[in-house]
């Protein structure tokens, strides 16, 4: 059961990293301050990347491969 609800929370995690890239990204796309939006594209990277290596390191991951 506790394995069950650290994946749920690792997905809720990952999901807003997914979240706040995209709302970076967006506000990026909306703004006309260029040192604002580098800064918000340089942002949403980070949390894309860490949305990746969250997902990289899902233990539900491997559990689906060895079955």
């Amino acid at each position: 059961m506790a394995d069950s609800n650290d994946r749920r929370d690792q997905q809720q995690r990952e999901l807003e990293c997914l979240r706040l890239a995209s709302d970076l990204r967006q506000f990026a796309k909306e703004t006309l301050d260029p040192v604002l939006k580098e800064h918000c594209l340089r942002m949403a990277q980070q949390w894309t990347d860490q949305a990746e290596e969250l997902a990289r390191d899902d233990p539900g991951d491997s559990e689906s491969l060895d079955q």
